[in-house]
C-alpha cells in the first residue's frame, strides 16, 4: 500500500519533535543531577590527643583534598583533646568543598573526637569502638585532678556550636546533646540505632561499599554530591616532620615534663652562676610551651631567633666549641622543621620529588660538616697545651761571650743577647740555654762529644 506524500511529511515532524523533546528532557536531566565525586580518597589518621597540630594536619589535608577533587577519610582514634582545636577542625569540614567522613577505628573517639565524628557530613565506625564522653572538664595543674563542669556559660555555646555544625547533618541532637550533659557513651550499633552516625563498617573497604551511591549536600557550594566510590584510588595523606614534633609534645606528661625541668634548669643555673647551661633550660621552656598549646610558627621563628644568637655568641664570644653552641644549632633544626609547609604552593610532583632529594641530600652534607667541625674541634680542645720554653734549647755563638760581656747566639733562626755561665765562649761555638733573665740569656758552651 502507498503512503501519500501528506502523511510521509507527518511523520518526519513527528520524529523530529520526538527527537527535539528528548534532547530537552536530555538537558534537563543532567542540570537536576549531582555532582559526582568518590573516584579518588583521601585518608587521614588522627590519633592520640587532639591538638594544634591535628588541626593544623586536618586542615592541610582538607585543603589537599579540595585540590584534587576528593573525599577525606578521618580516621579517629583519640580520647580527647583540646577543645579549641577541635572547634577550629569542625569549622574547616564544614568550609570544605568536597565530603568529609569522619570514621572511627581501632578504640574510639570520645570528647573532642566525639564533636568532631558527628560533625562530619558522613559518620562511621568500626565495630566494637566508642564514643561519647563530651561533658567540659575544669583541670587544676596543682593536684592534676579533673572535674566535669555543668555551667551553663560554658555547655550552652557548646551545644549551639554542635546545633550549628552536627545538627545540619541529620543527626539524632537529643542523643548528642546527651554526649555533652550527661557523658553518655555509645558503641557502633547503638549510634546507628540512635541515628549519631550512617554506617558500622568492619574496615575501609566495606565503609567505600556502603557510602557508594550515597548523596551528600555541601553547604560551601550549595550543591549535592553523589558519592560513586566503585573502583575508587586511595591515597594516604601522612603528617608532616612539623606535625609529628608538635604532636609528640603535646603529650600532656611530655609538656609538663619539659615546662618543670627547663624552669629548673633556668633557675638553678642563674643561681649558681653556670649561665652557659641556661640555654638549655630556655629550649625545654620552649618545647614545653608548644606542646601546651602555643601557636607552633611563634615558637619556630623564636627557636631559629634563638639558636642565632647562641651560634653568634658561641663564636665570637666564646672560646671553643660548647653547650651554647650545641643548643643553639638544636634551636635552629627544630625552629626549621616547625616552619609552614607551604600548602600555599603547587607544584608538580617531578619538582616535589626533586626539591625533597636536593634538601636531604643538602642536609647530609652539611650536618656532615658540622660533624666534622666538632670533631675537630673536640679533639684540639683533648691535646694537652703545647709550651716551647728556651731552656734546653740548642744554638750557635755569634759573638765572644763571657761571664761579664754579652754576645749574640743564634738559636732556632732568632738572635738573642746572652752571656755566659761561668766559660768563656768563642764564635761558632755550639750553646746550650740554661736560663733566661729578662732578655738576656744565660749559656753554656756545649764540649765536643769527640773529644
Amino acid at each position: 500500500m502507498a503512503v501519500s506524500s501528506s502523511n510521509y511529511r507527518r511523520y518526519i515532524v513527528f520524529f523530529l519533535f520526538l527527537i527535539v523533546l528528548l534532547s530537552i528532557s536530555s538537558i534537563i536531566a543532567r542540570a537536576d543531577s549531582p555532582n559526582v565525586i568518590g573516584q579518588r580518597v583521601v585518608v587521614i589518621h588522627v590519633t592520640g590527643v587532639i591538638d594544634t597540630a591535628i588541626e593544623d594536619y586536618v586542615s592541610n589535608a582538607i585543603a589537599y583534598a579540595e585540590s584534587e577533587n576528593a573525599i577525606l577519610v578521618i580516621m579517629l582514634n583519640t580520647p580527647g583533646g583540646l577543645l579549641d582545636s577541635a572547634m577550629n577542625i569542625v569549622t574547616d569540614i564544614d568550609g570544605s568543598s568536597v565530603p568529609v567522613v569522619g570514621y572511627v577505628v581501632d578504640r574510639w573517639a570520645e570528647s573532642a573526637g566525639t564533636m568532631i565524628l558527628v560533625s562530619c557530613h558522613i559518620a562511621a565506625m568500626e565495630p566494637g569502638t566508642i564514643i561519647g564522653s563530651m561533658q567540659p572538664i575544669e583541670y587544676n595543674p596543682a593536684t592534676g585532678g579533673y572535674t566535669p563542669t555543668n555551667e551553663s556559660k560554658i555547655i550552652n555555646p557548646i551545644l549551639t556550636f554542635l546545633d550549628e555544625h552536627a545538627g545540619n547533618k541529620g543527626r539524632n541532637m537529643s542523643t548528642i546533646y546527651r554526649f555533652v550533659t550527661e557523658n553518655l557513651n555509645l558503641g557502633a550499633n547503638e549510634a546507628v540505632k540512635y541515628g549519631v552516625i550512617n554506617y558500622v563498617a568492619p574496615n575501609l573497604d566495606s565503609l567505600l561499599s556502603q557510602m557508594n551511591g550515597t548523596t551528600v549536600y555541601i553547604p560551601t557550594k550549595q550543591i549535592n554530591y553523589t558519592i560513586v566510590t566503585s573502583g575508587a584510588t586511595v591515597e594516604y595523606y601522612e603528617m608532616s616532620v612539623r606535625h609529628y614534633i608538635v604532636h609528640a609534645l603535646s603529650d600532656p606528661t611530655i609538656s609538663a615534663l619539659m615546662l618543670s625541668l627547663g624552669m629548673m634548669v633556668v633557675l638553678f643555673t642563674i643561681i649558681s652562676g653556670h649561665l652557659a647551661v641556661t640555654p638549655i633550660g630556655l629550649l625545654m621552656l620552649l618545647l614545653g610551651f608548644l606542646g601546651s598549646g602555643y601557636s607552633i610558627s611563634a615558637t619556630s621563628v623564636l627557636l631559629i631567633f634563638l639558636g642565632t644568637i647562641l651560634i653568634f655568641i658561641e663564636h665570637a664570644v666564646l672560646p671553643g666549641f660548647g653547650v651554647v653552641g650545641a643548643t643553639g644549632i638544636v634551636m635552629l633544626v627544630l625552629g626549621i622543621a616547625l616552619l609552614p609547609t607551604g600548602t600555599g604552593y603547587s607544584f608538580s610532583q617531578q619538582y616535589a620529588t626533586s626539591f625533597v632529594r636536593a634538601a636531604y641530600i643538602i642536609g647530609i652534607a652539611f650536618g656532615a660538616f658540622t660533624a666534622f667541625v666538632v670533631y675537630k674541634i673536640v679533639k684540639v680542645r683533648k691535646k694537652k697545651p703545647f709550651e716551647w720554653k728556651l731552656e734546653g734549647q740548642r744554638g750557635k755563638a755569634i759573638d765572644r761571650i763571657t761571664p761579664e760581656t754579652e754576645g749574640f747566639v743564634k738559636i732556632q733562626g732568632e738572635y738573642w743577647r746572652a752571656r755566659s755561665k761561668s766559660s768563656n765562649v768563642e764564635p761558632g761555638d755550639d750553646i746550650i740555654v740554661v736560663m733566661k733573665e729578662g732578655p738576656v740569656l744565660i749559656v753554656e758552651r756545649v764540649e765536643d762529644e769527640g773529644k
